[in-house]
């Protein structure tokens, strides 16, 4: 049975995720987590193998200069989004439909542009941590900095495809802490319009 771990850190509702290995773990967006992820690490005598980002913005990436001094590991993060980190690092950057075996632990990347251009979800059997592109009940903003709101129509689309019964795990805290798609596609208003585009731009921005 697999195991995901779910941890709200800092001030803006973000979730960092540690999936387990037999002896090591992979973090998803650690975010503010780096004592969190720590304290993991000694408690369980698991070593930290890979560290992926969905994107680059800080409040998902704000710790990874302390990870990587205290780990060295691989740092996942699409080089689209590499201007966002403050931060000097050879970044693997996750190319979309590939599977990164880490350790065991097998993660497919899904391009998922809009919220920022690099912006990626990744896919664990039958989970999917999708950052700042889906939340329960709404999707990331497309008024920042290079956001794009008909990326981010496509990139919903192509979650829409996904089977419904697969888990969602968001990057906040926004609504509710995990979702389904077909929740999604039931409840979601920009999942709902994604597939109409005028009316879907309408409401995002």
């Amino acid at each position: 049975m697999i195991e995901i771990i779910q941890i709200k850190v800092g001030k803006m509702d973000n979730f960092l995720y540690i999936i387990p290995a037999r002896a090591s773990f992979v973090v998803i967006d650690p975010s503010w987590g780096f004592e969190k992820i720590k304290e993991y690490s000694l408690k369980t005598s698991k070593k930290l193998s890979a560290v992926l980002l969905t994107h680059g913005h800080f409040d998902h990436s704000n710790d990874i200069d302390k990870l990587a001094k205290e780990y060295g590991v691989d740092i996942y993060l699409s080089n689209e989004d590499a201007e966002f980190v403050d931060f000097k690092y050879d970044f693997k950057s996750p190319s979309d439909g590939k599977e990164l075996n880490i350790d065991g632990i097998r993660i497919k990347v899904l391009s998922t542009p809009g919220h920022t251009p690099g912006s990626v979800c990744y896919l664990y059997e039958n989970n999917i941590f999708t950052g700042d592109t889906l939340f329960c009940k709404a999707c990331g903003r497309v008024d920042l900095p290079k956001s794009d709101p008909e990326e981010m129509r496509k990139s919903l689309l192509k979650l829409s495809s996904l089977s419904n019964d697969m888990v969602v795990w968001p990057g906040h805290d926004y609504n509710g802490f995990k979702t389904t798609i077909g929740e999604e596609k039931e409840n979601n208003i920009f999942l709902k319009t994604a597939s109409f585009r005028d009316e879907f731009l309408s409401i995002v921005l």
